[in-house]
C-alpha cells in the first residue's frame, strides 16, 4: 500500500548560513514533514545533514546526493556512521556522481562514472560493516545501519544500483518509466547480496518561479519533497503541508 509522505529538499549552497539550515529543519519537522534532504551544491552535504539531524528529533535527514568524487569512501563511511549514530538511525546516505559541469569546474575525471558509483558504494559499505583494512585502529561495524541509495537516470543505472545499494534516487522519471524499472531493479537485486526491503526515492524537480517540487517514492510510501531557492535577505525554504493525493504536483510560488 502506498501513502503520501511529504519531504523537503533544500539547496543550502545558495547562500544559507548554519542557523538557516537548523531553522528550516526545525520548521520542517514541526510542519509534519517526514524527511529532509540536502543537495551538494556549493556546500558540504554531510555537514549539512549533521546540522539538520542535530536540530531535529523525528524527521529523517539525508543527502541528495553526496558527490562520490569529493570524499574518499573511508571518510564518507565514517561521516555517515557518525550522523546515523547521532540521529538514532534517521540518516539516509544518497550517493552519485553529481553533474558534469560541477565536476568539470573541479577538474574531476568522470569518464568511468558508471563503474565509479558501483565501486564507491561497495567500498563505503565495506567500511560501514567493518571490513575495511585496518588503519591506525582496527575497523568495526557501524553501531547503526546506514541505508545507501544511489542516483539513477537510466534504467541501466537502476539495474547497477539495485545490485549494490539499498535503494535508488532516480530523477526526472515518468510514472511509466518507474513501472518499467521494476524488471531492471529485479535483475540487479537478483545478482546482488543485499537483503531486505528495497527503497525507491523518486525525484521530479519542476520549477514555478522560485519553487521546485520533487517527489520521493519509497518502499510502501510516496515522499513528496518541496525545494525553494533562497530569496534576497531571508531563508528561502518554507514548510508547506498538503493533503492532496496525487503523484505529480507543482506548488505555486510564494511571495514575500
Amino acid at each position: 500500500m502506498i501513502s503520501d509522505r511529504l519531504a523537503l529538499t533544500v539547496i543550502p549552497g545558495a547562500g544559507w548560513r548554519a542557523e538557516d539550515v537548523r531553522r528550516v529543519a526545525r520548521e520542517a519537522e514541526q510542519a509534519g514533514f517526514e524527511a529532509m534532504f540536502s543537495a551538494e551544491v556549493n556546500s558540504d552535504v554531510m555537514a549539512t545533514a549533521l546540522l539538520m539531524g542535530c536540530a531535529t528529533d523525528r524527521i529523517r535527514v539525508g543527502t541528495w546526493i553526496a558527490n562520490i568524487y569529493l570524499r574518499h569512501p573511508y571518510l564518507c563511511a565514517k561521516g555517515a556512521e557518525l550522523i546515523a549514530d547521532d540521529t538514532d538511525g534517521r540518516f539516509v546516505l544518497g550517493l552519485g556522481v553529481s553533474h558534469r559541469p560541477v565536476n568539470d569546474a573541479l577538474q574531476i575525471d568522470m569518464r568511468n562514472a558508471a563503474g565509479d558509483v558501483v565501486a564507491y558504494t561497495l567500498a563505503v559499505r565495506d567500511w560501514l560493516e567493518g571490513r575495511g583494512p585496518a588503519t591506525h585502529l582496527p575497523q568495526r561495524q557501524a553501531p547503526r545501519p546506514v541505508p545507501i541509495h544511489v542516483a539513477a537516470l537510466s534504467l541501466a543505472a537502476a539495474e547497477r544500483g539495485a545490485e549494490v545499494a539499498d535503494g535508488l534516487m532516480p530523477t526526472m522519471w515518468s510514472p511509466e518509466r518507474v513501472a518499467k524499472s521494476a524488471e531492471y531493479i529485479a535483475r540487479g537485486r537478483g545478482r546482488g547480496t543485499r537483503t531486505g526491503a528495497f527503497e525507491l526515492t523518486l525525484g521530479l524537480p519542476t520549477s514555478s518561479a522560485r519553487t521546485w517540487v520533487s517527489y520521493g517514492k519509497r518502499h510502501g510510501r510516496i515522499w513528496r519533497s518541496t525545494r525553494r531557492s533562497r530569496s534576497s535577505g531571508r531563508c528561502g525554504a518554507r514548510a508547506v503541508s498538503s493533503t492532496r493525493r496525487m503523484r505529480w504536483h507543482v506548488a505555486p510560488a510564494r511571495r514575500g
